[in-house]
């Protein structure tokens, strides 16, 4: 089934690398126009911007825990017919070894990346959104969110509010023709925590392997395409069948 986004604008968050990036390479190859998001990274967002396939993207910096700095972004870019709520921070650290301060800094940093910028972002896109016809949100959440993360408690707490923050709005915007849904993969082979793979982490599946960040990218184009309407509000794992629930 060939998808064709032609006349379509898809924003991506977090575009400078790893799933961001591959998420925009496969909406720009859809032939969609893609706002490439990244907060400090200029470098690797410039590279990402390079490697799209078509014409007329653009690269918008913003802070996302800043709910004025999305705000300006938003309005600097206009219509959006699809979001992809990518960009998070992790930090991980060893419980024990941490001081209230450090503790309050890593939750603040967490859930205003993680959390309150997709909020801010879902707010003021979906009034766009209203205004035409309708359009589709589809939030990167992680497997952390339901098996926690002793080394990354803000990280999981913060996808699991992600989560709930999907399904809230599924049914608040449903009225609307807008759709909501919600990825949560577990290890992704990223530059980001390829120190973190080994063969344990492999081992956690039974094809013995992490994630590709293509294969998330093609599971998100499948649901912002055409025809999956009813799946709103879903929680699609992607994780290899390393961690399952019912």
């Amino acid at each position: 089934m060939k998808i064709d986004f032609t006349g379509k604008t898809v924003l991506v968050t977090g575009a400078s690398g790893g799933i961001g990036r591959a998420i925009s390479l496969a909406f720009s190859r859809t032939n969609a126009t893609i706002h490439a998001h990244y907060k400090s990274n200029k470098k690797e967002a410039e590279k990402t911007l390079q490697l799209l396939s078509g014409d007329n993207h653009s690269l918008h910096q913003a802070d996302l825990s800043d709910h004025k700095d999305v705000e300006a972004m938003i309005n600097n870019i206009g219509n959006i017919n699809i979001v992809v709520n990518n960009a998070a921070v992790v930090q991980q650290h060893e419980f024990d070894l941490l001081d209230y301060e450090d503790w309050g800094k890593i939750w603040e940093e967490t859930i205003g990346a993680n959390l309150m910028g997709p909020a801010y972002l879902m707010f003021l896109t979906s009034k766009n959104m209203q205004k035409n016809g309708g359009g589709k949100f589809i939030n990167i959440s992680s497997r952390g969110a339901f098996r926690g993360e002793p080394k990354a408690a803000a990280y999981g707490a913060s996808k699991a509010g992600l989560n709930a923050l999907g399904q809230s709005m599924a049914q608040a915007l449903a009225k609307d023709n807008i759709f909501v849904y919600t990825l949560a993969p577990g290890f992704v082979e990223t530059e980001r925590v390829k120190n973190l793979i080994d063969d344990e982490v492999r081992a956690q599946s039974p094809l013995n392997r992490v994630a590709k960040p293509e294969e998330v990218a093609q599971t998100a184009i499948w649901l912002a395409s055409d025809g999956n309407d009813f799946l709103t509000g879903s929680i699609v794992d992607i994780n290899g069948a390393s961690y399952l629930r019912s």
